[in-house]
């Protein structure tokens, strides 16, 4: 029975719900002015979980959804958003899948830790799968796969490429030991650019960064690989009262603003990598005032602004499905994936790096790299601001174990 109906390629139609059974929000913005047959797209990602809870993936599809459909939709059509908490575990992600397919959805975005049977569930139902923050090799190898940005662990790589631009000899790198593999991965690249790395993991559950602190100590450069927000605001707590210190600390995205403003001095001139470069660039304008007008969430302990790859996602998807739309396509799953496969050029509105779905990545086991640039910020008087003039900077030369540091940070196109 499964089987047959992921067959069944998607149409428009009036989507089931999300989880609950009840209609998304997004149904109703801008229901007067998009009458058509609803587009539906599923948004997934972790909610319910000991890893993260990151609803904000769902608040920023459905605002992008809502804004879209305050301005008539797609050719009259309103996007609608069903969601599916995946948990970060296996079983409830291919669950998503599954649930793709009963809704009819044209497309799923947003954050999960995809296996192979997530993906066949997918593929076989011909939905494309266009991950915001795509973190596993998988998602940068199967066809069905459309990654709108460098991805979660190809940030972090990015994270080495700014430790060797640091002149960094010996690195310390702190992550979730749910993550040991990446971690590895990340220290083979440092290898290639004679940096020595040392990781250090903590629980899940760990309520005190401290104990982390002492074996962290002895490098030059911290890199903060896979941690919770939770977890990188201890760290900064613990490294203040420790008076460990480092030559240049190294982030991720959940080094926020207001994080950094509860240990400015413990932050100051850290460096970023992230899938998303300057996020106060006019092209983010529509994010700001979506995520204002749409979004209820509490932003300090979801901020939007992690899940802006989403944004991307949803961008690239819409201008896909108004190139359909415009030229009288049957807007089905297998048509958008279709269009997808042959874009040469993917509209993300100016949000994220240009994109050809046709062109296959000479990185090694990534043929599916489509974006193989990262955006910088800095923390500066204590607030995270775009650096290197708030650029893409493509590392795809350090992916290919290229040493000329200078290669790393040219400017993405």
């Amino acid at each position: 029975m499964i089987m047959a109906a992921l067959t069944v390629a998607s149409t428009l139609v009036v989507a089931a719900c999300g989880n609950n059974g009840k209609p998304d929000a997004s149904d109703a913005g801008g229901a007067g002015a998009a009458n058509g047959s609803p587009i539906t797209i599923l948004a997934t990602s972790a909610v319910n979980s000991n890893l993260a809870s990151l609803p904000q993936f769902f608040d920023v599809a459905q605002a992008y959804a809502k804004a879209v459909n305050a301005k008539g939709g797609v050719g009259g059509h309103p996007l609608r958003i069903t969601t599916c908490d995946n948990q970060a575990s296996p079983n409830p992600t291919v669950a998503c899948a599954r649930q793709a397919t009963s809704d009819k959805a044209v497309a799923v975005v947003g954050f999960a830790i995809v296996s192979p049977a997530y993906l066949k569930l997918l593929s076989d139902a011909k939905i494309p799968w266009v991950p915001g923050v795509a973190r596993s090799p998988l998602e940068f190898t199967d066809s069905n796969s459309f990654p709108v940005t460098i991805g979660s662990d190809f940030s972090k790589v990015g994270g080495v490429a700014l430790a060797a631009k640091a002149g960094c000899k010996t690195v310390s790198v702190i992550t979730n030991s749910n993550f040991v593999a990446q971690a590895k991965q990340l220290r083979r690249l440092a290898k290639a650019q004679d940096i020595t790395m040392k990781i250090v993991t903590y629980p899940s559950n760990a309520s005190d960064a401290a104990p982390y602190v002492s074996q962290l100590k002895g490098s030059e450069c911290l890199l903060i690989g896979d941690t919770s927000d939770q977890f990188t605001a201890q760290l900064g707590v613990a490294l203040a009262q420790s008076g460990v210190k480092f030559d240049q600390i190294i982030g991720q995205p959940t080094l926020t603003s207001e994080l950094v403003s509860k240990n400015p001095v413990v932050w100051e001139g850290a460096l970023i990598a992230s899938t998303v470069t300057d996020k106060k660039a006019p092209e983010w304008s529509k994010f700001d005032a979506a995520v204002k007008e749409y979004v209820t969430t509490d932003q300090s302990k979801h901020p939007a602004q992690q899940a802006q790859p989403t944004w991307v996602s949803m961008a690239v998807i819409t201008n896909a499905l108004r190139e359909m739309v415009g030229q009288h396509k049957k807007v089905t799953a297998v048509g958008l994936q279709t269009e997808l496969k042959t874009t040469k050029v993917a509209d993300s509105d100016g949000t994220g790096p240009m994109l050809n779905f046709m062109q296959t990545s000479p990185v090694p086991g990534s043929p599916r790299l489509f974006a193989p640039e990262i955006g910088i910020s800095a923390v500066k008087d204590g607030a995270v601001v775009p650096a290197f003039d708030g650029q893409y900077y493509n590392i795809q030369p350090f992916l290919m174990g290229q040493k000329n540091t200078n290669m790393f940070f040219r400017p993405g196109s």
